[in-house]
């Protein structure tokens, strides 16, 4: 009933995952590994050619650096998986994309879901709980993260994740679940102690791939945004001010990089052409001083 597809890395970790998978998810399944060590493949690619292999309705891609920690899950996510107007199915998103270049999470507190285990070093491993309500085992979200995710199989195969755009590492999962979000299907967070994960590993959110892919994703979708789930009661004045606090952060983060000069330049002209407001001209003048300073 489930595809699971991994694009691995590392036999060991795919090897317990494996072991963690037929222990725990209580359905028929089927698990499509693809060997990354020599092909390289961008995950977008590598995604789309084990969801082309998958005999079953059901997906599930899932990272290799993982854990399941509840029993029969699988019994558990297919019936809302089911449901015509279900799209994708995470651990953690957010109930909204703002116009501006960022990760899933864009400083707004509000907007936040999540519901799963992150280990933050060795040893020490914290549940993450954000706006979860335990009487509504499944928030809907616009994007989400992509440590692990569901979707049928004939969602994919209409919105197959963009190779031509997403040739890196980045990216695919606030992509994929945009594509899906936008085509008037929801997306959601799962918030159940019957569907538990834990992710061994933080990412990486400052190398110079990530800053790239996040701009070409941007100048994808900005015609679009901002959008956000019916029920994210949020005011104008507050998605601006959450917009100017993501774009400064990420200006920030650029002109402290190894990025080259011209892209420096591209995305500071981008954040000095935001709409005015009185934080975003103070942003603006700091702007400038760590401009002249990195750049």
């Amino acid at each position: 009933m489930v595809s699971i597809i991994i694009c691995s890395v590392s036999p060991l970790l795919l090897e317990d995952l494996k072991q963690n998978i037929a222990q725990t998810i209580g359905v028929e399944y089927e698990i499509i590994a693809i060997d990354n060590r020599e092909k390289h493949w961008p995950i977008a690619k590598a995604y789309n050619y084990g969801a082309q292999q998958a005999k079953y309705p059901y997906l599930f891609f899932v990272h290799e650096d993982t854990r399941l920690l509840s029993d029969k899950w699988g019994e558990f996510i297919i019936p809302k998986l089911a449901e015509p107007e279900c799209g994708v199915i995470g651990f953690v998103g957010d109930k909204a994309r703002f116009s501006c270049c960022s990760g899933w999470y864009q400083f707004c507190d509000m907007s936040k879901v999540s519901y799963f285990y992150q280990r933050i070093k060795e040893g020490k491993t914290l549940f993450l709980v954000e706006n979860a309500d335990l009487n509504q085992p499944f928030q809907e979200v616009i994007t989400l993260d992509g440590l692990g995710f569901w979707v049928r199989k004939d969602i994919w195969e209409k919105y197959p994740f963009d190779e031509e755009l997403l040739t890196g590492f980045h990216c695919y999962d606030i992509d994929f679940s945009l594509q899906i979000a936008t085509a008037n299907y929801k997306n959601y967070v799962c918030c159940s102690n019957q569907m538990l994960i834990e992710h061994f590993s933080q990412g990486n959110f400052s190398d110079i791939n990530w800053f790239s892919t996040t701009l070409r994703l941007h100048e994808k979708w900005k015609h679009l945004l901002p959008i956000k789930t019916s029920d994210l009661n949020i005011s104008e004045r507050k998605i601006r001010k959450c917009e100017e606090l993501a774009s400064y952060d990420f200006l920030r983060q650029v002109l402290k990089s190894d990025c080259d000069i011209m892209f420096k330049r591209k995305i500071f002209k981008m954040f000095l052409c935001r709409p005015f407001s009185w934080r975003h001209l103070t942003n603006c003048i700091s702007a400038i001083i760590k401009y002249m300073r990195y750049a």
